[in-house]
């Protein structure tokens, strides 16, 4: 596998992990808060990171910011919503990642590196991934084994 390659499936393997923890959030978890928080609820959490992937990828296309609508203070996004929102925005990161890598487009910031900008959504999904998890457990639930474990941590491991 050329570098390119390597890069575009480190980004996927990113994105699945990131799914794997969406779909092993256990009913009501969505709704669930750091203890003392008044911030993002899990549903905000993931929303959040869509609405980022997407503005991120609009300003290196553009060099303007986004104005990209949230989700009012009902209701939070469901699973089936969050799905498609991740989905879509991985798409468009994986898109624009593999033409400025190949020189095609250019990044914004970041010292123009798409590495660089990699290297942080990766960080900035990973620090709301750990959010996620302490506002289950601070809730009182838990994800299941297979999802912390390996989930989470074995397919940064694992050959597939």
């Amino acid at each position: 596998m050329d570098l390119v390659e390597q890069l575009l499936d480190t980004w996927r393997r990113h994105d699945a992990i990131l799914h794997t923890l969406l779909d092993g959030i256990p009913r009501g978890g969505l709704k669930a808060l750091p203890a003392e928080s008044r911030g993002r609820d899990v549903s905000r959490q993931f929303a959040h990171l869509a609405r980022v992937r997407e503005g991120w990828v609009y300003f290196h296309e553009t060099g303007e910011r986004p104005d990209i609508p949230g989700f009012d203070k009902g209701k939070g996004p469901t699973k089936v919503e969050l799905r498609k929102m991740l989905k879509t925005t991985s798409k468009l990161v994986e898109q624009f990642l593999e033409q400025a890598l190949r020189g095609e487009a250019r990044t914004r910031q970041f010292g123009r590196s798409p590495v660089r900008w990699l290297g942080y959504l990766i960080s900035h999904e990973s620090h709301h991934r750990g959010q996620i998890a302490l506002a289950l457990k601070q809730s009182g639930l838990q994800l299941p084994e297979e999802v912390s474990r390996e989930g989470l941590w074995g397919r940064w491991i694992m050959g597939k």
